[in-house]
């Protein structure tokens, strides 16, 4: 379904939201749902008229397994590079446990067979990527990041979720590693007066205009 002018949520994809975006060089993709939705994805792109192999680049907001499931495949059957926040990334690729969840996360990898990945771009603060610029907003995981296109178009991961009626809602704080870190960056994203915001779940949601100030009659 297409949400903004070069960007479609990818339909079917089960749990979470991802997202395909239209970049100068080719096709990036913002996050990848649970396990499974590889040739989903893939066939999504085919049906846009578009080639597998123009996916260049996959961002993921952070590394919780609904958001990173299907990353290991697509990048085995397009040769994408992965690119996630650089405190994100030993998780990523097994080479650190998480922070929080660990005994969950251990039995959810034997589960799904979740194949750790190297990432292929470290990212950091005000890098940009795929035209798109990278704001650090630590809290649900270490490394949570949102994606901001200049055209106010911001891309929110678990940082700040839509509910089912277009409406925006912070994020869990039973699933958060920071609770408080969590709430401090989803005041961070809305202060950076988007204009589309694509969560990571739920329905886009419009920015909607702040009343004015009450004007007294004498």
């Amino acid at each position: 379904m297409k949400v903004a002018e070069g960007v479609h949520r990818i339909d079917g994809v089960r749990i979470s939201n991802a997202y395909l975006v239209s970049a100068d060089d080719g096709l990036l993709l913002v996050d990848t749902g649970i396990p499974g939705n590889a040739k989903r994805i893939l066939a999504f792109i085919e049906r846009l008229g578009r080639r597998p192999d123009e996916l260049r680049t996959i961002v993921l907001t952070h590394w919780h397994i609904d958001h990173v499931g299907s990353v290991a495949g697509l990048k085995r059957l397009t040769g994408a590079q992965v690119a996630i926040h650089e405190l994100d990334a030993p998780v990523l690729a097994g080479r650190e446990r998480p922070a929080k969840g660990r005994r969950a996360m251990a039995v959810i990898t034997r589960l799904f067979h979740l194949r750790p990945v190297s990432a292929d771009l470290r990212l950091r603060d005000g890098d940009r990527i795929g035209g798109l610029e990278v704001v650090h907003v630590p809290g649900h995981t270490a490394g949570s990041i949102v994606l901001r296109r200049d055209d106010g178009v911001v891309f929110s991961g678990d940082a700040l979720l839509g509910d089912r009626h277009g409406g925006i809602r912070p994020p869990d704080p039973g699933l958060s590693l920071d609770p408080d870190q969590a709430r401090a960056s989803a005041e961070k994203i809305r202060a950076l007066g988007f204009r589309l915001l694509l969560p990571g779940h739920g329905r886009p949601a419009a920015a909607r205009p702040r009343p004015g100030p009450s004007s007294s009659q004498s």
